[in-house]
């Protein structure tokens, strides 16, 4: 019978490879397990890209690293932490952070060790959650972690069998998740982030074992970096100042020797000698170079007698440092997410500098928060994230920054217009922070869309394509017909302090059934005033502010 005893970085990279695979041909099982059956059910999909980020930054360790536990660990870390999408993205990848917590200095790992760091990780998705909830996720992976740790101390050391005990209690938490949470338990099915934790755990099982899951095509042999590999490696730079640049010219390239006769170490030691920021990675045939020196000709004649030069790149950071310093700093930048080429431009009028394109149907990773980011001039910045689901991905990418940071739990478009609408520049980015967070939570959303599939939620029988009436998250309407929805919804919601009614109506609704709606509200409602706006968001008919 096999046994395993450690695991190393190969077979560590195996198993998310694995696990990034079978969770993007299982992601619509994953999906279809939302228990709000609306056009945006995307949990298993949000894991899937989640993974499959965390096993391209995996890839990206050089050959002499390669079954290095830690490194690989680290490496998984980061992909998954820039990656991360969703709610259920950012949790599995805070998870999968316990891993580089604990094992960064390990060249392998026994199943003890293995525990431990998964034990870390669920422990530090809990804290990443504002509000834990029992029956989610965390139940299914703490208990998982649980489960193996009780093996553990029976004195079991095979990894295998430890992880199938783990397997064995995440599986019997998952089947619990219903009577945890009884809106699971009125749509008759499991805890969609349990099940895609379930599946990563089995893809790991088959991985070590080498063994392919469902038939379907699973890595089973480590597959480590070979020559497009190398040379695609990305180096990212720290944002610098040119009072910050000691060595000018960022220097680049790749070498190759046939004779596999590259001695990587000793071009390592000579570049810190020459330069800092040094990193040399790859293998004896073909590796990649970074330095930053004065003297790029030096480190050239340097390396020439290991190989033939391929790829040169030498940029002048001075110069580069100089037009980004030219560039006007804004005090506060506003970054906002939104969805539909009409929603772009109404937050672009009132003020928004960056654009993230997202929302329902595709939650942005904590990457796109990154990149955008640093790519805003800004001694402080306001994110808001005006979707529910996409709010922890912008809060890891704030935690992230050196900079001042602040996130907007704005958890839909117009809660975020209500928010820029009490932007006031003069004021600091945490004095903003504040009253823009008080402005959204005074606004009132109510979003008309259509169900996906048949199912119960909240005692509620839907049958697929009714139209569902959402007001600030909660389902309150069911219907036949979209402008009857959307009167009910009214009459439920609107009160006599309500002033201003605006209506954004999506890609799929015409301009004319749009200015009749408004015309009708007005007629009923003769107190509030009516704006109606080209939206143009996917999927949902319309989206309604009340303030």
């Amino acid at each position: 019978m096999l046994k395993i005893l450690t695991v190393n970085g190969a077979q560590l990279t195996d198993m998310i490879k694995g696990a990034s695979a079978y969770l993007e041909i299982r992601k619509g099982i994953v999906d279809a397990l939302n228990v709000f059956p609306v056009p945006d059910g995307d949990t298993g999909t949000n894991m899937s890209l989640t993974l499959q980020s965390a096993a391209r930054n995996m890839e990206q360790v050089g050959e002499v690293e390669k079954n290095h536990f830690g490194a690989r660990a680290e490496a998984m870390t980061q992909g998954a932490l820039l990656g991360a999408r969703g709610n259920s993205g950012v949790i599995s990848s805070q998870i999968l952070s316990g891993f580089s917590i604990v094992c960064r200095q390990e060249s392998e790992v026994n199943a003890e060790l293995f525990f431990k760091a998964l034990d870390t990780g669920v422990k530090a998705a809990y804290t990443a959650v504002m509000k834990p909830v029992k029956g989610t996720i965390l139940t299914v992976s703490e208990a998982a972690a649980a489960g193996g740790e009780a093996l553990l101390r029976q004195g079991e050391q095979d990894m295998i069998a430890v992880l199938e005990g783990a397997i064995h209690e995440a599986f019997k938490a998952l089947e619990l998740t219903p009577t945890m949470l009884p809106i699971l338990k009125q749509a008759g099915v499991v805890d969609a982030g349990g099940q895609g934790f379930l599946f990563i755990l089995e893809a790991f099982l088959a991985a070590l074992k080498g063994e392919k899951l469902e038939n379907d095509s699973l890595v089973a042999e480590p597959k480590f970096a070979d020559e497009d590999d190398v040379e695609n490696l990305m180096v990212v730079d720290e944002p610098m100042h040119l009072g910050d640049i000691t060595f000018g010219y960022c220097t680049e390239f790749v070498i190759k020797n046939k004779e596999n006769t590259i001695d990587l170490d000793s071009i390592r030691n000579k570049l810190i000698t020459l330069g800092d920021c040094v990193l040399v990675v790859g293998n004896p045939s073909i590796c990649k170079v970074h330095v930053h020196t004065n003297d790029p000709g030096k480190v050239l004649d340097y390396v020439v007698p290991s190989g033939s030069l391929h790829k040169i790149k030498i940029d002048n950071m001075w110069e580069e440092v100089e037009k980004m310093e030219r560039q006007e700093v804004k005090k506060i930048g506003l970054i906002a997410v939104a969805s539909g080429a009409g929603m772009e431009e109404v937050l672009k009028s009132l003020g928004v500098h960056r654009i993230i394109a997202g929302g329902q149907t595709m939650n942005p990773s904590t990457q796109d928060f990154v990149d955008a980011i640093n790519g805003l001039a800004a001694r402080e910045i306001l994110i808001l994230p005006n979707n529910s689901n996409i709010i922890l991905a912008a809060e890891q990418a704030a935690k992230m920054h050196k900079g001042i940071v602040h996130v907007i739990p704005t958890r839909s478009i117009p809660q975020g217009i209500g928010a820029l609408l009490a932007f006031n520049e003069a004021d600091t980015g945490g004095g903003n922070s504040r009253r823009m967070t008080e402005a959204a939570e005074s606004i009132v959303t109510m979003e008309i869309t259509y169900a996906v599939r048949d199912t119960s939620y909240e005692d509620k029988h839907i049958q697929k394509g009714q139209i569902l009436g959402i007001v600030d998250g909660k389902l309150t309407l069911i219907t036949d017909e979209i402008q009857d929805c959307v009167l009910r919804l009214f009459a439920q919601s609107l009160r006599p302090e309500h002033a201003l009614v605006t209506i954004y109506y999506g890609e799929d609704t015409s301009e004319e059934e749009a200015a009749l709606l408004g015309e009708t509200v007005g007629e009923l409602y003769d107190w509030v005033d009516i704006e109606v706006h080209d939206g143009g968001q996917p999927l949902y008919y319309y989206l309604i502010s009340l303030e």
